[in-house]
């Protein structure tokens, strides 16, 4: 009986069970800060990357492009990327000219790009519909990227699409200068 008294009031050891309860809290608020501001900072350098590539469009500086040099043009702009290829490949562009009578406009599309399917290369060779002078253009740009900790409970709720991956989407409204 002296032993399971003894074992009993013995304290040694209690530092670790402690930290077997606090570790997995502290580490869950450290995974989803670092997972939502990485989130934030790859969202707000694809935005820059996108203005100055819609500003080149606006000018005139970037004419006849298709869609695969758009893609490149936004994917070199300084973003924080793994690769150009990558980026590329995962990344859906939306354009389209606003009709000012009635601004009537047909739905951009739902999802971003699916990696399962092949890339369409007709459309990615295809010339952009940059519009005319004077023209009031919407453009959608959705970017796949991958989580940090994807098995995290943060990383699961904030993936939007079926794939597991997150969606950044910048919509922008540029007027075509004229001349």
């Amino acid at each position: 009986m002296t032993r399971v008294r003894h074992f009993l009031q013995d304290e040694s050891g209690t530092g670790p069970i402690e930290f077997v309860f606090v570790f997995p809290v502290i580490f869950l608020v450290f995974t989803a800060s670092f997972e939502s501001s990485m989130f934030m900072a790859r969202y707000v350098m694809f935005e820059r990357a996108v203005d100055q590539v819609v500003r080149q469009l606006r000018l005139r500086i970037l004419t006849n492009v298709t869609n695969s040099d758009l893609k490149r043009e936004i994917c070199e702009s300084g973003m924080m990327i793994g690769s150009v290829e990558n980026c590329i490949k995962d990344m859906r562009i939306w354009m389209q000219p606003v009709n000012t009578g009635n601004f009537a406009m047909v739905a951009p599309p739902k999802h971003c790009t699916d990696r399962n399917q092949q890339l369409n290369l007709v459309e990615e060779q295809s010339a952009v519909a940059t519009g005319t002078d004077n023209d009031i253009m919407l453009l959608r740009i959705c970017l796949k990227e991958e989580p940090m900790f994807p098995t995290t409970l943060v990383s699961m709720n904030m993936a939007s699409e079926p794939d597991g991956t997150y969606a950044l989407i910048v919509t922008s409204t540029f007027v075509n200068e004229p001349g």
